[in-house]
């Protein structure tokens, strides 16, 4: 099972920015092949965030357009989702070894656990040195 981070999903809708080429083909192998995708509902928040954020897209969609791109990815692409469950709360909430003691990290763990606890071996994203620790089988920097 394969999933996509979101700073992934925001190159590839950015046709402005240098990234988009390679992350375009990483988003059409998603919806191509979309049984062996799963994206992660707290992806599709941060991906919500993204389109609307005027420092991120030169031009910030509204509500309505950012919303209907969060809608077709989870409900009209094919592609499995995900979310973060209660029970995973021990894992998140267990000190470890984790190699960053910056809070912003705890975001990576969440999302970390929720996709690995849901069959994911193959994480695409460009943030590598954040996923790490976790033990995927397989991280992978599209664009670089």
């Amino acid at each position: 099972m394969n999933s996509a981070d979101t700073n992934v999903l925001i190159y590839a809708v950015n046709s402005g920015c240098v990234e988009h080429a390679k992350a375009r083909l990483v988003y059409e192998t998603m919806l191509e092949n979309p049984r062996d995708w799963i994206l992660s509902d707290q992806v599709l928040f941060e991906f919500y965030r993204g389109l609307r954020h005027p420092k991120i897209l030169e031009r910030p969609l509204n509500h309505q357009k950012a919303l209907e791109q969060i809608r077709f990815l989870r409900e009209e692409s094919g592609v499995l989702h995900c979310s973060y469950e209660t029970s995973f709360w021990d894992l998140v909430a267990a000190d470890g070894e984790s190699r960053s003691p910056k809070a912003i990290h705890i975001f990576d763990k969440v999302l970390a656990i929720t996709l690995l606890r849901h069959g994911v071996k193959r994480l695409h994203t460009r943030n590598l040195k954040d996923f790490r620790e976790f033990g995927f089988e397989e991280l992978v920097n599209p664009i670089d």
